[in-house]
């Protein structure tokens, strides 16, 4: 490997997967059973109102959502408690799924309603929508007049895209550093989906799609962000920073069931415009500054890397690198073997880096 004027720079958090067990695992929930902890209502100034039954089953937030009480094309539910837990770099948090439950007391809209899921960034300005940037998609929810019973409404997040999937849509408002950066839609759909601070429930298209006129009085209950299929655990970090003054992190997704050969790893948070590949080893170790490196090694052992025709990649403007693993083809110094249902293998990403010192 040439290493030119770059260091070598070896993450230190890794993915270390038991395909033989089950881990799945979620960022927040909300069931409302004692309370609205996160203060989720009306644009951050309307609290919805907690009751004690009702709910599915239990309690329940009650919510009378109209858009004369909206500053939005849509009226948006989210949570206004500034600590709450639906936010983060949902990349990294490995965030596959939004999830409640919604059930239509009364309702009309001239148009139906169609509501959204949002992800939004606010800029820097909390509560304020005018400086925000938003990724958005339909839920596949649709209620117009009267009682609609209850209903789970799940959306999948592909927080692992770099790209913005074609299902999904993005808005940058005038004020948001995004939009003043003339950023493309793919990196406002990176920028936010690496820095959400908060998730949000439109009742229609919450831009470019023409005001909604209607009001709906809604219960909710069993709000829920999820990791999903997000597989591993991750030990050895956090990793030493990088250039771009980020620890790397990688993330493991899939299906934790061996035989059905489904699995997915993901470096984020790397520097832009940097080579990197991925490790493996049925043994977990440690090394400082392996060969000069900035990082340390946290594997032992046998150790393999995924260097074959285009596994070697580039992390881009976006700074991140992924890779399907072949659970019947993983590399090992003495050629491929196979991961089988009770084996635990571990995975680790290393990439080039710069150093003001020079190459090291």
């Amino acid at each position: 490997m040439r290493h030119l004027s770059l260091a070598l720079h070896c993450l230190i958090p890794v993915a270390a997967l038991s395909v033989a067990a089950t881990a799945h695992a979620q960022i927040a929930s909300d069931d409302f059973e004692s309370g609205n902890p996160n203060l989720w209502g009306v644009e951050f100034v309307i609290p919805g109102m907690q009751m004690p039954t009702g709910g599915n089953p239990g309690g329940k937030l009650s919510l009378t959502i109209a858009n004369s009480a909206s500053q939005l094309p849509a009226a948006m539910i989210v949570p206004a408690s500034p600590g709450h837990p639906y936010s983060g770099n949902l990349r990294a948090l490995g965030a596959a799924e939004f999830r409640f439950d919604r059930q239509v007391e009364a309702g009309s809209s001239n148009f139906g309603t169609l509501p959204f899921l949002v992800l939004g960034n606010d800029g820097g300005t909390p509560t304020n929508f005018s400086d925000d940037a938003w990724l958005f998609t339909p839920t596949g929810d649709n209620f117009q007049f009267g009682f609609v019973p209850y209903a789970t409404i799940s959306t999948a997040i592909p927080s692992g895209e770099l790209l913005l999937p074609a299902t999904w849509d993005v808005q940058a408002f005038p004020n948001h550093p995004l939009a003043q950066a003339g950023s493309t839609n793919d990196e406002i759909w990176n920028g936010v989906m690496q820095d959400v601070s908060y998730v949000g429930i439109s009742m229609s298209r919450p831009w470019n799609g023409g005001a909604w006129f209607g009001s709906h009085l809604l219960s909710l209950d069993n709000f829920v962000l999820d990791v999903g299929a997000s597989i591993g655990t991750n030990y050895c970090g956090p990793a030493v920073l990088n250039s771009a003054g980020l620890s790397g992190e990688i993330i493991a997704q899939g299906t934790p069931v061996a035989s059905q050969n489904s699995m997915e790893v993901t470096a984020v948070s790397l520097p832009n415009n940097v080579f990197g590949f991925f490790l493996s080893s049925p043994m977990q170790g440690f090394v400082m500054n392996p060969g000069g490196s900035t990082g340390h090694l946290c594997l032992a052992g046998q150790i393999g890397r995924y260097v074959g025709p285009g596994q070697v990649q580039n992390s881009g403007a976006f700074g991140s690198i992924n890779l399907d693993i072949d659970l019947t083809n993983v590399p090992t110094p003495n050629g491929f073997v196979s991961i089988v249902a009770g084996n635990t293998w571990n995975f680790q990403a290393w990439h080039r880096d710069g150093s003001p010192a020079g190459p090291t």
